[in-house]
């Protein structure tokens, strides 16, 4: 496998095998194509094993179905958007205490107050900073991994 997913086909499978020292696995849910590959791409050369999912419903389901460490999720898509994922994630015991981080191109300070207050554990402001990503990422993963909660 070449790492990739099968958009068309709505594949999201992403990343398949983790290196015994990957730094955790995280579900990407964007609705953006060149974000998704750029996502994958970085964070998988920052040690991550990385699946995508094009949408949100298709992210509930992938995160329902594997759960992974940490959640990297869009919060405007069609369909069913960032929040409605948090929330949904949130009331599944099986997702409920899984890392989830959202990510937004609004700058202002209301939004990122919302975001804030909502089922998210830190927000980041696109265009990203991928080392940052990475290094908040393992810090939440790493967090819970020593309280038992990932």
């Amino acid at each position: 496998m070449n790492g990739r997913t099968d958009e068309a086909a709505g594949a999201g499978q992403g990343s398949e095998s983790a290196a015994p020292d990957a730094r955790g696995r995280v579900l990407i849910v964007d609705d953006d194509p060149d974000f998704l590959a750029a996502a994958e791409a970085s964070l998988h050369a920052l040690g991550f094993v990385v699946e995508r999912a094009a949408g949100g419903l298709r992210g509930v389901f992938l995160a329902t179905q594997a759960v992974p460490d940490a959640i990297l999720c869009d919060l405007r898509m069609p369909g069913i958007d960032g929040f409605v994922v948090a929330e949904a994630l949130r009331a599944d015991p099986a997702t409920a205490h899984t890392a989830i981080v959202a990510c937004t191109g609004r700058r202002d300070l209301e939004a990122r107050a919302l975001v804030r207050s909502s089922a998210f554990d830190a927000v980041l402001v696109k265009p990203v900073d991928w080392d940052d990503v990475a290094r908040l990422l393992a810090d939440i993963i790493d967090a819970r991994r020593a309280h038992g909660t990932a």
